[in-house]
């Protein structure tokens, strides 16, 4: 009986999952702004610089290149599990692997392969659950993502998954939600002075509430560690990054999201990165595969 309620639990956990990312596509628009239509060349270069510009850790001569090794990629088989509507995808096509990406929703798959056509770039963009990837052992040289895996109901799964589609040598790099962030004391925050705790609501509970997507888990550097130590994965690096807006917790619109935007431009990059080298909202990961079995 009891592993029947926990398949129950997580089969609707996984649904409900499915459609709210299916409804609420990451485009960054959180203010429903953008203008341009879905799918058009002009929606995927708003989203594109809003997203790229968030943040001064994603810059360089090419965005996310200080967290994607895209010199090593040319020629290789790479996985990106969460394409979403594609910013990731088309910089890892443009550096010419043989690129595969999943999503759980339509909505992603379609949005991905309409950009990824406007740019005459290859890749292969299959619907598919991230818990049950049915690709064969040892598939791919590298796999990608970038704040997915945490939104599963069993993040470990996808990352025994990871494990086994991996070549030997073969990387992973992804980024999941930092516990001890400013923005996850934020939510608790948020959950004390509501009366959510008082509610038998749980730390986890609290935390994913107040995040995007249906569910999200959130990890310290040793809980992840851990976590891919078991998985099967060695030579394990961890860092903590964010987004500038972290750092001042105002709503963005209105008077107070004029005031946070100039509060932002004020705020040196080389400050905000140290700040958030510590107590950044995301968690990044690397990790590397050898040739021995994950423990159970």
């Amino acid at each position: 009986m009891f592993h029947r309620a926990q398949a129950t639990s997580h089969n609707y956990l996984q649904k409900e999952s499915h459609r709210w990312w299916e409804a609420n596509p990451m485009s960054y628009d959180w203010h429903k702004t953008i203008q341009a239509l879905e799918g058009t060349r002009e929606f995927f270069e708003i989203i594109d610089n809003r997203f790229f510009s968030s943040s001064s850790f994603y810059g360089g001569d090419r965005p996310f290149e200080k967290w994607i090794p895209f010199d090593r990629l040319k020629g290789k088989r790479v996985l990106e599990i969460g394409c979403g509507l594609g910013s990731h995808a088309r910089l890892l096509s443009e550096a010419g692997c043989c690129l595969t990406c999943i999503d759980l929703t339509d909505r992603a798959v379609e949005n991905t392969r309409e950009r990824l056509r406007l740019s005459s770039l290859p890749a292969e963009i299959r619907r598919m659950d991230a818990e049950q990837m049915d690709f064969p052992d040892a598939e791919f040289d590298f796999v990608w993502s970038w704040g997915v895996i945490h939104h599963s109901p069993d993040t470990e799964r996808i990352i025994r998954h990871v494990w086994r589609v991996l070549k030997p040598g073969g990387e992973f790099r992804f980024m999941v939600y930092h516990r001890r962030s400013i923005s996850g004391f934020y939510c608790l925050t948020r959950g004390l002075l509501t009366g959510r705790f008082f509610k038998g609501m749980s730390t986890e509970d609290v935390l994913s509430h107040y995040s995007d997507g249906f569910l999200a888990h959130f990890y310290t550097r040793r809980e992840m560690r851990d976590l891919l130590v078991r998985c099967g994965f060695s030579s394990v690096e961890t860092s903590v990054l964010g987004q500038k807006s972290e750092l001042i917790p105002l709503p963005g619109n209105g008077v107070s999201g004029r005031l946070k935007q100039i509060l932002l431009r004020a705020l040196p990059d080389a400050a905000a990165e140290r700040a958030l080298s510590v107590a950044g909202f995301f968690l990044f990961a690397s990790a590397g595969k050898s040739s021995g079995p994950p423990t159970s």
